[in-house]
């Protein structure tokens, strides 16, 4: 069984454990005299939709001045300058993801926790203590936190619910079995590298920020009292049940918030009293039956030693970290937990007609978090979405359309005012209100309008395995064809007939131009690739979307015979920016250059040295997210020597001590940038994908990276783009067998499969898979 295993109670947030439906986050703290619950909801979001531009609107005037004078300056050879140019252009910041509320249960005296687990098969988390045993779980069937407490021999319950809140408590009123909170947000919270801006501001100016309300229930066979305090009490219970319901006037996407804190109470309240004719048991039945729907796709089985896995799960990494050998191969186990925990945690973050996981997924505790705990556009966004298609989760990916869609609409503005140009733009912040500007700070990261390119080339992943209904694609295609007009029109002409951007970054690093480390240049290596994906993109997605015809695919077209794609500079590695600059920072945790060979359609095999180079320059240890985004460069590389390496630097204990850029995993297994950021567990979902099936090119590649340690397994529902699906079977490195079948509807006809072999060449077969008809591969020899 897949589980978080504790034996000790909870120290702190990163020790709690989570749980959520994709709109109610939950971090249950499990302690001797309490169970505190953290509460998040997706739509709890500071500021409005007027936030962008509160400290004043750029007008075009002053944006087209500007930008003509940045690459003048650039052009000139005069960076620094140019980059005090485009400051010009920014706004101020993008608004905080927050937290809700907190749900304290204080227990009987004497109780003390023996146990607790995160079972991730059920989406259930359990406490066994001293005369209790607590269930949770977080619904997204009824949309309601679920929370048990049962006495066990011959206690009886004596317990406190406390509620409260970090944001403005408009009301707390009482009914027969619970109580609402009524709640207001902030109208402003500045990011943390923005010192000079109040931490949180409750009133501003034409900002209507968003009103709640946080409702509790109680189910229970006891006496219940209020306190003195505004908490319940319940006495001489055999069973108490607690339900938690959360409600938002947010809108939408881009949209002001509407209604009343006093509306969303009712909305909460409707919803828990239309559950009272089920019980507990339905409930928990109701919530596992839609969760295993998604969670059952796909199973992962390395099997390693049976002691190991019965280990407390924290114990596990640290005897994986010290073993000096291999991680992966000291305990194969632990890879697979670490590999459905990120499906878990996908299913719980991200759910249809919501927001996206942010930075942190579906949990925050902070009225300030890192980085707003927002949307960042230029790798993490995207990269909590590479595992969607690979491991038949789709469905989790709708909320970055939706965000997307709301990107495009406000940011159509934004590329006329700031730009002069068609289409929408996006940088690299965004938020719940479809924050599109760049925002104020180092050009290295503000000045980077290409969010655009590599979001769509995101959303086409769908279209790609196979998986995009008319609906979506015809809900891509604007988005698609819109972006590729502000592309073109940014675009500038280039010596020799070439094409390229100008004011130009890769993304967060910088290089060396005499004394001064600047970071804007003309036609960096990112923005290369991500227009060429963008327009090599565009012809199926039309014809397939119902556009043949459109007459941007002509203007893409020769656009597209005019841009450089990748460049090998004189060392032998891949150029960052043009030729013959040199990075500031070598190690730098950002891998934008490489785009194109991940998550991209990959790049000719001549080219495959000079990343290799390229990434032995980087080196192996940094922050958790560029450790799963080396995992999956290695892994198109057929690196599996390097995916090994990198694997141990996954599977360690994270530490403050290694540094700001050393990754990780918490007691709780999040994953370490550090601080805390969810894309390190989602991406690394994809990033084993990977080492596993490859169908990036028109031949897939079974067992491609399989990485020491994982010489035998067994996987079943990985998806192959195209509309397959396949379960694998090896032993001792190779293949044993494959089974390839098609979606429904789709008729996959006629593919190449290339099967890896330990030290010996890969075979290429072709098959043929008929729908409904399993095509199998076998090894040669098995």
């Amino acid at each position: 069984m897949s589980r978080l295993h504790y034996v000790t109670a909870s120290d702190g947030w990163l020790d709690a454990l989570p749980l959520g439906n994709g709109r109610i986050g939950a971090m249950v703290e499990a302690t001797d005299r309490s169970t505190v619950v953290h509460l998040n909801d997706e739509t709890a979001w500071s500021g409005s939709v007027a936030s962008e531009h509160h400290a004043g609107r750029v007008d075009a005037a002053t944006a087209a001045s500007a930008l003509a004078a940045a690459r003048d300056l650039i052009e000139r050879g005069r960076p620094v300058d140019a980059e005090r140019e485009l400051t010009a252009l920014s706004a101020d910041y993008s608004q905080a993801y927050l937290p809700f509320g907190r749900l304290q249960i204080s227990l009987p005296a004497g109780h003390t926790v023996t146990e607790r687990w995160l079972d991730l098969a059920r989406a259930t988390h359990h406490i066994r203590g001293a005369g209790v045993e607590q269930t949770s779980f977080v619904s997204a069937a009824d949309g309601v936190l679920v929370h048990r407490l049962a006495a066990t021999g011959a206690a009886r319950l004596d317990v406190t619910v406390g509620l409260s809140t970090p944001l403005r408590e408009l009301s707390r009123t009482f009914d027969d079995n619970g109580l609402t909170l009524r709640l207001r947000l902030p109208a402003d919270v500045a990011p943390g590298h923005r010192p000079d801006r109040a931490a949180v501001l409750w009133e501003a100016d034409g900002i209507d920020p968003v009103e709640g309300a946080l409702t509790v229930s109680l189910r229970h066979d006891g006496r219940l009292e209020q306190t003195p305090d505004g908490a319940l009490r319940v006495v001489d219970a055999s069973e108490v049940v607690v339900l938690v319901a959360t409600d938002t006037t947010f809108a939408g996407v881009g949209r002001a918030p509407a209604g009343t804190a006093a509306a969303a109470a009712a909305r909460c309240r409707a919803r828990i009293d239309g559950l009272a004719p089920l019980s507990v048991t339905e409930l928990a039945a109701r919530h596992e039956r839609d969760y295993g729907a998604l969670y059952d796709r796909v199973t992962l089985h390395l099997p390693g030693p049976p002691d190991r896995a019965g280990l407390p799960t924290p114990e596990r990494l640290r005897q994986a970290a010290a073993a000096g050998v291999p991680a992966a191969g000291f305990d194969p186990g632990l890879v697979g937990v670490l590999f459905d925990y990120g499906r878990y945690l996908l299913i719980a973050s991200s759910r249809p007609g919501g927001l996206p996981a942010t930075l942190q997924g579906l949990w925050n505790e902070s009225m300030r978090p890192p980085w707003s705990s927002n949307y960042t556009l230029n790798i993490n966004t995207e990269m909590n979405y590479w595992a969607a298609q690979p491991v038949q989760l789709g469905e989790t990916a709708l909320p970055l359309l939706n965000l997307v869609e709301g990107l495009a609409a406000r940011g159509a503005e934004t590329a006329g005012r700031l730009y002069g140009c068609r289409g929408w733009v996006a940088h690299h912040n965004t938020d719940a209100w479809a924050f599109s500007s760049p925002v104020t700070g180092d050009a290295s990261w503000a000045q980077w309008p290409m969010a655009g390119p590599w979001l769509v080339r995101q959303l086409d992943e769908p279209r790609r395995f196979g998986t995009a209904d008319a609906d979506y694609l015809a809900r891509l295609w604007p988005i698609a064809a819109g972006c590729a007009r502000f592309c073109l029109d940014f675009a500038i002409d280039l010596p020799g007939g070439r094409l390229g951007t100008r004011p130009s970054t890769s993304p967060e690093n910088l290089y060396r131009r005499g004394d001064a480390s600047v970071a804007v240049g003309t036609a960096s290596g990112m923005d290369r690739t991500l227009l060429r994906e963008l327009f090599n993109l565009l012809p199926a997605l039309a014809a397939e979307s119902g556009h043949p015809h459109d007459p941007i695919l002509a203007e893409a077209a020769a656009a597209l015979a005019r841009i450089d794609g990748v460049r090998v500079d004189t060392t032998g590695r891949v150029a960052e920016w043009g030729l013959d600059e040199v990075e500031d920072d070598p190690q730098h945790r950002h891998l934008s250059h490489l785009v194109g060979l991940y998550p991209g359609d990959g790049l000719p095999e001549h080219q495959h040295d000079a990343v290799r180079a390229t990434l032995d320059r980087r080196g192996d240890d940094s922050t958790g997210w560029s450790l799963v985004w080396k995992l999956c460069l290695r892994a198109r590389l057929g690196q599996a020597d390097k995916v090994g390496d990198l694997l141990g630097y996954v599977l360690r204990p994270a530490n403050a001590e290694s540094g700001p850029h050393a990754g990780g995993l918490y007691p709780n297994f999040f994953a370490a940038h550090p601080p805390f950021q969810i894309d390190g567990n989602l991406g690394f979902v994809a990033a084993l994908a990977e080492c596993l099936v490859q169908s990036h090119t028109d031949v897939i590649d079974l067992l491609p990276a399989l990485p020491p340690g994982l010489e035998r397994g067994g996987v079943t529902g990985l998806a192959v783009r195209g509309g397959l699906l396949v379960d694998l079977d090896w032993a001792d490195g190779a293949l044993v067998t494959a089974v390839f079948t098609a979606r429904p509807g789709v008729n996959a006809g006629t593919r190449l499969v290339r099967v890896a072999r330990p030290g010996q060449a890969a075979t290429i077969v072709e098959i043929r898979v008929e729908p409904g008809r399993p095509t199998r591969v076998d090894q040669p020899g098995h």
